[in-house]
């Protein structure tokens, strides 16, 4: 019997099945396909993702502005306004004496700092602007360790921090800013704290002993600028001061000559840093009332 063995024909492609071109085009087709559905998807979740974290960002800012401009109710520091011109001359001299207008007070009229011919020139001096607009604090109101104002002082507020004496002391960069000059007596030692808002430095804050002669003197801002320095005068002899880096030195008057040793410039930095590490702080919180006039030197 014989045996007939036939050879299978080649398998034919089947009309229905894609060529390997095709099945790489149509590869790519829905890989194109795809990245379009994650770009029409995914992007507007990207851009919605970063608008409401812009939105986020912009609401911390707004309720970290409310907290540092909330009202902390610094009793006794704000400028005394005067409507008064200074007169046309503001700056004189007769004889062997220098006039500059020190400002206009109700009842007394125009007053005047006495200076001996030689100790400046005009042009060394700033047009005035009246003394005690910024009025210094000289029965400073305080807080030791905690209390109303000391609560709502916001955390990120700036404020000079010093040991004086022994004692921790905290002055409020926005009280400094209203009064410019504070004469504070710690431990039965005075002292002067003036802030400089021209000083470019990151220790604008600078503490002057105030004692002269074995007395204490107290000092106000004079509304001159001398040789681009703010002027300081004492209450005393009305003597000009300005900072001279050794300390305050009195470049005209009675005074002339004198000065005020410093003790120390500091810069400022967070309250609740300071009051973190120093609980039982001593902070400047105001001035007690206006009306108790000059303290005794």
């Amino acid at each position: 019997m014989d045996q007939h063995i036939e050879r299978s024909a080649a398998p034919s492609t089947s009309p229905f099945l894609p060529s390997p071109m095709e099945s790489r085009t149509w590869f790519w087709a829905r890989c194109s396909l795809a990245a379009a559905v994650v770009v029409l998807v995914g992007l507007p979740l990207v851009v919605t993702g970063k608008i409401v974290w812009g939105e986020w960002e912009a609401l911390r800012e707004e309720e970290q502005r409310a907290v540092d401009t909330a009202v902390v109710g610094y009793p006794n520091i704000y400028p005394r306004v005067s409507k008064a011109s200074k007169p046309d001359p503001w700056f004189r001299v007769e004889g062997d004496t220098i006039f500059v207008w020190s400002g206009w007070k109700q009842g007394e009229g125009h007053g005047w700092f006495r200076a001996h011919l030689g100790d400046f020139e005009r042009r060394e001096m700033s047009e005035p602007i009246g003394r005690d607009i910024s009025q210094a604090i000289d029965y400073p109101m305080i807080e030791n360790g905690g209390g109303p104002i000391w609560e709502r002082i916001p955390g990120g507020a700036g404020v000079a921090g010093l040991a004086l004496g022994g004692c921790s002391c905290a002055y409020p960069m926005t009280v400094l800013g209203k009064v410019l000059i504070v004469n504070d007596v710690i431990e039965e030692r005075p002292y002067l704290i003036h802030l400089d808002p021209f000083h470019q430095s990151e220790t604008p804050v600078s503490i002057f002993d105030a004692r002269l002669e074995g007395h204490r003197i107290t000092l106000g801002s004079s509304g001159l600028m001398f040789e681009g320095k703010p002027v300081l005068y004492d209450r005393g002899t009305e003597s000009l001061w300005t900072d001279e880096g050794r300390g305050l030195v009195a470049f005209a008057g009675k005074y002339k000559g004198k000065e005020l040793p410093l003790v120390t410039r500091v810069s400022a930095v967070a309250w609740d840093d300071w009051r973190d590490s120093h609980p039982g702080a001593r902070l400047l919180i105001g001035s007690v009332d206006r009306k108790q006039g000059m303290p005794p030197e």
